[in-house]
Formats: structure tokens, sequence, C-alpha cells
């Protein structure tokens, strides 16, 4: 085993695993509102260990992650968690700065002197330890991606040939557990965003002398790689406000700007998914053609800026999915109910993400989250029926149904133009507006939604020409 330095404190300053957990979900449930502090740290006189489940845990805390609008700051506090409630002699974090291009400690904390000094380490793209995570190399040596200093300390100086050393070069894995060694760390789990390696959480020996349990690691584990979901939506918000706050003097002049940057953040979204690459796009398309042909629709007048709103709500519709995991996206085949559950979510997690924007306006916000409802009340997220739901959200979901019907998808082929105008005719009064439906029957007929100037009436369809 490796020679490391340990510091020894009294048993009675041991705290309990499970109510850390506890402590981090009552903290990660509570907004950032008012600059108003979290709960305190519950009571550590209880020395009863009673079972926690994990893995509700871990869903509890990833869906109210996202929530907060800086979580970064939720990173701060889990790492002083773990410094004062797990007891380690050092914890830190580096984290990936785009403009030096190197992984920087942001934060650190320790005991006992231990604290090593916020920017003092900076580990280049180029250096063992982040080559190892970012070729994924740490996955040979670990089966959750944790690089464990004994683990490496004893493969290194077995005297024994082990296979790993013939893929992991033996010099890197030498250069590795000296880095480890500068950064104090015992273990150090790696925080991926999708393939990118964002961070790493740095924990030093623990003070009690015990070693880090697998269900502990796995824990840290699964919880950085949510942090990194929860910074990149922050990056991605953070950055969307910077672009509102740049041409807020200019909105007049260069308000096409902001609907530049609707269109990049959609793209973005289409992205992540090969199968439905320009969906918004298209849908955005569709819903300015079903609104010019609703004509002057009264309910319209009492949105400001109508057709802008809707279009900047179509284009940004689909924000929510960024929190989705991309497996259940691509699964080809049929989703479980706690899959379907986890897609429902996304109209709810889009409506978070964009509500700190407040230059966009509650119309727009109320349409990401309520594009899923249905006419006759049984759609989600709130079950909202009829005109109770928002005009915007009508004709998103009738535009945003059209291209799922006409595309192909993981789980299924595309259908025929026709045979999808039928279903959406079908779903009139049921799972659509009948108005919004016969709106978008007029802009099929006469070609400003495909581009194609079809005969309506010989498909089997009234169609309602109100211009005349």
């Amino acid at each position: 085993m490796a020679n490391r330095t340990f510091h020894k404190e009294p048993d009675n300053m041991i705290p309990s695993w499970a109510k850390i957990q506890n402590w981090f979900i009552n903290q990660a449930t509570q907004k950032e509102e008012g600059g108003r502090g979290g709960q305190s740290m519950p009571d550590l006189e209880v020395p009863q260990k009673p079972k926690f489940d994990y893995q509700a845990a871990l869903e509890d805390a990833s869906k109210s992650m996202i929530r907060f609008r800086k979580p970064e700051h939720l990173i701060r506090r889990v790492i002083k968690m773990i410094d004062d409630e797990v007891g380690v002699s050092h914890t830190g974090i580096l984290l990936f700065k785009e403009g030096k291009g190197s992984y920087e400690l942001i934060d650190s904390k320790g005991k006992g002197g231990d604290k090593i000094p916020i920017g003092y380490i900076r580990l280049q793209q180029s250096s063992p330890l982040i080559e190892i995570f970012s070729q994924r190399e740490n996955y040979l040596l670990s089966e959750n991606g944790a690089l464990i200093y004994d683990d490496i300390y004893d493969l290194l100086h077995s005297e024994k040939e082990d296979p790993v050393l013939q893929k992991v070069q033996k010099v890197k894995l030498a250069k590795t557990l000296a880095q480890m060694d500068l950064l104090r760390a015992s273990v150090c789990i790696p925080s991926y965003f999708k393939k990118t390696l964002l961070g790493v959480l740095v924990l030093g020996d623990k003070i009690s002398r015990e070693k880090f349990q697998r269900e502990e690691i796995s824990f840290f584990v699964t919880l950085a790689n949510d942090a990194a979901m929860a910074i990149t939506n922050a990056k991605l918000i953070s950055s969307l406000q910077d672009k509102i706050k740049e041409i807020a003097h200019l909105y007049e002049k260069e308000h096409k700007l902001f609907i530049h940057v609707s269109v990049a953040l959609a793209t973005a979204i289409d992205a992540r998914d090969p199968y439905t690459h320009g969906h918004t796009e298209r849908v955005t398309s569709y819903a300015d053609a079903i609104s010019d042909a609703l004509a002057d629709a009264k309910e319209a007048e009492g949105i400001k800026n109508f057709r802008e709103s809707l279009h900047i709500a179509a284009l940004l519709h689909d924000i929510g999915k960024i929190g989705v995991s991309d497996n259940i996206l691509n699964k080809k085949g049929k989703l479980t109910p706690e899959e379907y559950e986890e897609v429902k979510e996304h109209s709810n997690i889009g409506a978070a993400i964009l509500h700190p924007i407040r230059e966009l306006g509650s119309d727009i916000i109320d349409t990401v989250r309520h594009h899923q409802e249905r006419y006759d009340g049984s759609g989600y997220p709130a079950g909202l029926k009829g005109k109770g739901i928002p005009l915007m959200a009508r004709i998103v979901a009738v535009a945003d149904t059209f291209d799922a019907l006409t595309t192909d998808r993981p789980y299924r082929e595309r259908i025929m133009e026709e045979l999808s105008v039928q279903v959406i005719a079908k779903g009139s009064g049921t799972q659509f507006d009948p108005d919004i439906v016969q709106a978008f029957l007029n802009a099929y007929r006469s070609g400003t939604l495909t581009g194609t100037r079809l005969n309506i009436r010989a498909m089997g369809f009234k169609w309602e020409d109100k211009n005349k």
C-alpha cells in the first residue's frame, strides 16, 4: 500500500454518510433567491446510520440542480459539505477554463492547513492526469472511472505484470500518481458533459483513516456528472443573457440579433439528435405559416408582438431537452414508463432555464412550458384544457406534431405528408384546437406551410377560406 499521511480526529467528529446525503438533498431542492442561505448542517450527535436510497437521492439532486441559477455556487457548497462532513484532509475542484485552455483549481477546502491556494495549481490538457480522463483510460483502471491513489500505487509496484499496463503506459501512470501527490489527492473523480471533460473533483485522505467506500465514490461520480450538466446549462443561459444585455440599448435597431442568438441556441439543441436535425427550424416555419392563416385572431391581440413572440417561442420550445439523457433521446425502441416521465420533464425544464431571462416575457416561457398540453386536457405538464392552453402553445403543438410525423425518428420512419395532415385533422377537438387545425389546413392547402399548393378537398377535408 502507498505510504500516505493521515490526520486523526476524535471518533465523535466523524458523521454518518446517510446524514450527508439528506443534507445535500435539502440544500439542492431550495431555490437561490434573495441571497438567503441554505439549511444548516444536521445534528451530528445521532450515531445511528439509517438505510438510504442513493438512487432516489441522485434523481432528486439531478432534477433540482438544473434550477439553480449559478450551479457553480452549488458545487462550492458540495465541496464544503464533503470537507466538513466526510472529514477529508483536502477537497478541491479543477475546472476547465476555455480562455486559458487549462484546468484550474477554482475552489479548495481543507483542515489543518491543507487548503491549497485557489489558482495555484493549473493543469494543461496534455498533462497525464487530464489525458487519462480525456481519453477515458480511467475506465480501464476502475469500473466507475474514479482514479484511486492506492490502487494505482499498488498496480505500479505489483510483482505481477497487470494486463492494464499493456493498455495504459506505465510512465503515464507514474506521472499521474505524481500529479495526484501534488494535488494531495486520495481520489480524483472526473466530471463529464457528454464526451467532454469539464472538471475533476479532488478528494484528499479521510481524516478517520478509513478508505472511501465504493458506494461513496459512485455517489460522487454521478454527482460530478450531474454538476457538469448544470454548469453547461448555466454557461448557456449566461451567454444568452450577456447577448441580451449587449443589445438592450440598440433594441429597436438591432433586434434581429436576438433572433439569431435564439436560432443558434436552437441549432445547438438540434445538434444533440441527428434524427431531429432541423426540427426547430421547421417547427418555427410551420408555426409562422399557421399564425399567418389565422388572419386577425382577436386572441392574438392580447399578446405583445405576437408574431415575433411566436417565432422565438417556436425556436426555443425544445430547449428543455438539454436536460434529458442522450440515451433516451436517441433510443430506437419504445421508452419505458420511467424514461417517458423523464422526457415529459423537458417542458418544465425548458421553462425553468428561460425563467431568469426576463426579456423573453411570460408568453414565450408559458409556450415552452405548455406546448405538450392537449385540447381535451389529457396533456402535460399541467393538464390544461381548451382555450385555457396559451394560444402560442396551441399553435406550436400542431406545428411540432406535424414535423414529428413527417420526419424519421429513432423509433419509426416518417409518414407521408398527406397521411400526416389526416392525423392532424382527426386530432381536432381532442389533441388540438379546432381553430388552429383549420388554420393549419388553410396554410397547407395554400402552399404556405410546405411550399406546395395541394387540394385539401380532394383529400376529404373541408377547407374554409376566411379571407373571402
